[in-house]
């Protein structure tokens, strides 16, 4: 037997009996003597460390010590030489295969017939599975703990006998502001009450009943006046044999006010959808088949609600092409949208709608639907093509005007030639006999005579600058612009130097400033530039000392120029005839001219897509503005 009993200590019936019951322990007993050599192994020795005893039987205990528990073990062997008794002490030992073993020793010394201390009699029990089960509790226990405490639901223990509160967790004393510290003990009522009396009882009366209530939702009025929702499961649950309820509150109050907005938005969507003035089907995106449709679209097509729902959308009798209709389904299916500009529908009636036709896949609650939009286009169309007749018929307009213009022109440049020859002629020689008359029978004739000859030659004259232009006039719709950079300030002082005439013998202040270059035909604005300047000088001439001020303002919309003088000026009221041919606003007597420049002006400008006008008062001057497309700023 692997466990012996010392000689001389019991009866041999004693000695047998307790080998018997060593034998039969299921915790190891382990005799050694005082230097730690095995005297005896029992077969729970053998189950526990995986020796048998023929291995462990006279060879050292230390081979089942760890390498760190060496000490000990000598600490404990010495104190049982000294007569101690080392009961119930946990350590670690190694099994026969290397692995750790959790154990509890009790170490007390054996004695011989005389009472020696002669060794040591060890009593192990394997306590590796109870320490695991004891550390797992724990963890259970902590792991519990804190799931409790950091639990995102307000979690609740009260007794149920007077709903005093046992345990709360951080949920809870965050929405009602407070610690555990502050509300153990008291009720839940002093931190959150019932709206209703009557669902607060309806809510127990349920526990009471099953046992348990769960997901009943209401509304909680906390401490600091905010109304929170909630939906609460509660259980009865005895605890260290008191009755309790264990609560877990969930905060609904944005879940309602999500699915009040949901509610409202599909609310809205279902009003627009039956209210639409367009026509409307939801199909199924897996089968096409209708699942909705809007009264629009009943009402368009003539159509019952019963004639659309249930059927394939390539189905429906509207559609003409039922092929082309399934091949574009499963287009839509791939692409997840198609359209369609022009698509004709037919009426139950027989007759046809013309219809703009877009579908769309939509998500909703995790399936697909297919969301397809029809607008009645039919009066647009035919207003289209009533547009494109007009078109077609003002384009015949366009040309026939065209050549009748034409004709015109021809007509006008012909009478203008005409002008320019045939009556200049006759100016001509009314001129030049007056002339004659007045040199070769001057002397002879009375004062009353010269005087009359005279007013005929300046009235031929006169003729004559008004045909002048009256031919410009005319020819400036019609001449080409010759466009190109032109050097406004070199151009103003050419002008002036040509004007030298109107000049002399009097005291003239020009005022010239930075005058920037534009774009424009030369010669013609040379002519705007001339009238302007010219005008000046005229309206200024009784004038004692003359201002001529000629410049440029830069403004948003481009470049200015303006010609500004302190002349005679006009009266606004009047202004409105300035730019008309034969307008004047003073007497001929006056002031000599055909009418004409001003209106000369104008053409000039609108052709170089600026605009002109004036500011005056009578007596006190006037400024005349003009801009030219395509300006350049200084």
């Amino acid at each position: 037997m692997a466990f012996e009993i010392s000689p001389g200590r019991l009866p041999d019936g004693k000695a047998a009996h307790f080998a018997a019951i060593v034998e039969s322990s299921e915790d190891a007993i382990v005799g050694t003597d005082l230097d730690g050599t095995v005297t005896s192994w029992n077969a729970a020795a053998e189950k526990i460390f995986g020796y048998p005893a023929s291995e462990m039987v006279g060879n050292s205990i230390m081979r089942l010590i760890p390498p760190d528990r060496v000490k000990e073990e000598e600490s404990i062997l010495a104190r049982v030489g000294r007569g101690e008794n080392v009961r119930h002490f946990e350590t670690r030992r190694i099994h026969k295969d290397r692995r750790p073993l959790a154990v509890s020793v009790t170490v007390s010394p054996i004695k011989d017939s005389d009472g020696t201390i002669v060794g040591a009699s060890k009593v192990v029990r394997d306590i590796t599975d109870q320490q695991w089960m004891e550390g797992s509790l724990r963890e259970s226990e902590e792991f519990f703990a804190k799931a409790f405490w950091l639990s995102p639901d307000c979690v609740a223990l009260e007794r149920a006998s007077d709903h005093s509160l046992l345990k709360v967790n951080e949920a809870l004393c965050r929405i009602w502001g407070t610690t555990p510290a502050d509300v153990i003990g008291k009720k839940s009522a002093d931190h959150s009450r019932w709206l209703s009396e009557e669902e607060r009882l309806r809510y127990l009366q349920a526990l009471e009943k099953d046992g348990q209530c769960m997901n009943f939702e209401t509304t909680l009025r906390i401490n600091d006046g905010r109304l929170v929702d909630f939906s609460i499961s509660s259980r009865m649950i005895t605890l260290n044999g008191e009755s309790c309820i264990l609560s877990v509150r969930r905060d609904i109050t944005e879940e309602r006010l999500t699915q009040k907005a949901l509610i409202a938005s599909e609310l809205r969507y279902r009003r627009l959808f039956e209210t639409a003035q367009d026509g409307i089907l939801i199909l199924d995106a897996e089968t096409g088949m209708v699942e909705d449709v809007n009264p629009y679209l009943i009402t368009l097509l003539g159509y019952s609600r019963d004639q659309f729902l249930g059927k394939a959308i390539w189905e429906l009798g509207f559609f003409s092409d039922i092929v082309a209709n399934e091949e574009k389904f499963a287009e839509l299916r791939e692409k997840e949208y198609v359209s369609y500009d022009h698509l004709p529908l037919k009426r139950s009636d027989g007759g046809q709608v013309d219809a703009e036709f877009v579908s769309n896949v939509y998500l909703v609650s995790g399936t697909k639907v297919i969301q397809c939009n029809v607008r009645d286009v039919t009066a647009r169309r035919t207003a289209e093509k009533a547009l494109h007749q007009l078109h077609t018929e003002l384009e015949e307009r366009v040309v026939q005007r065209t050549a009748e213009l034409e004709a015109a022109n021809k007509e006008l440049e012909a009478f203008s030639y005409s002008v320019s020859h045939d009556l200049r002629a006759p100016l001509r020689a009314v001129d030049g006999f007056s002339h004659a008359v007045l040199e070769d029978y001057g002397a002879q004739l009375p004062e009353q005579g010269r005087r009359y000859l005279q007013i005929i030659r300046e009235g031929a004259q006169r003729m004559g600058m008004l045909i002048d232009d009256l031919l410009t006039f005319s020819r400036l719709s019609r001449a080409p612009l010759n466009k190109q950079e032109v050097d406004t300030g070199r151009l103003v002082r050419a002008t002036l130097a040509e004007l030298k005439a109107q000049q002399e013998g009097r005291q003239i202040d020009l005022r010239i400033g930075e005058l920037p270059t534009c774009t424009g035909d030369p010669a013609l604005l040379k002519q705007v530039w001339i009238n302007l300047l010219s005008n000046a000088l005229k309206y200024t001439q009784k004038r004692e000392a003359t201002v001529v001020e000629i410049g440029c303002e830069a403004k948003p919309e481009g470049n200015v120029f303006f010609v500004r003088d302190n002349g005679t000026g006009f009266d606004m009221r009047y202004a409105g005839k300035l730019f008309g041919v034969f307008q004047r606003l003073h007497r001929a007597e006056d002031y000599e001219g055909t009418g004409v420049g001003l209106a000369i002006v104008q053409r000039i400008i609108h052709r170089h897509g600026g605009r002109i006008w004036a500011e005056a008062a009578v007596d006190r001057g006037a400024t005349f503005y003009f801009t030219v497309e395509g300006e350049t700023k200084p």
